[in-house]
């Protein structure tokens, strides 16, 4: 499910098959929040604030929420490079993506099939070719799709 508004959204679903857990999202604007971690805390009355005008479902949600996280989303320019040597990146790591196309999971799955069958028959000595292939073979389709999903940040603000 998700509600809209003016610069804000929340996004909802299902996340277990016995529908038991809630992933729930809610996105506001906060320019100057530019922390890199998954665990910062969040005011939950400030958050409860910032949707007070929404849905009463939404606002029922958030009502229940004891505590919150809070995340900023961070642009990325895709990397000049994904491997040296015998070392590669995969996913976030090399391609990480804002959330506007939700590509980052099926890139990042994508690129371990790429990368499985680039080594598939490879002796150790051969990785460091292998990630190459990967990498020329991958870093197209994921960098348009980072920058396609930098282009669709208009749903954070759209309302």
């Amino acid at each position: 499910v998700k509600w809209w508004g003016p610069d804000r959204h929340i996004v909802s679903y299902k996340v277990d098959p016995r529908r038991h857990e809630l992933y729930f999202i809610a996105s506001t604007p906060e320019p100057d929040f530019t922390i890199e971690s998954w665990s910062t805390k969040g005011d939950i009355g400030q958050l409860r604030a910032s949707f007070a005008g929404f849905h009463p479902q939404a606002r029922v949600i958030l009502d229940s929420c004891p505590e919150v996280r809070k995340w900023a989303l961070l642009e990325r320019d895709p990397l000049p490079r994904w491997s040296e040597d015998r070392i590669v990146l995969i996913g976030d790591a090399c391609h990480p993506m804002l959330p506007y196309m939700a590509q980052g999971a099926g890139s990042s799955m994508e690129d371990a099939v790429v990368l499985a069958r680039c080594l598939e028959g490879r002796k150790l000595e051969e990785f460091g070719a292998a990630f190459g292939t990967f990498e020329r073979n991958r870093k197209e389709r994921t960098s348009r799709i980072q920058l396609g999903a930098r282009q669709n940040r208009w749903m954070r603000t759209a309302g």
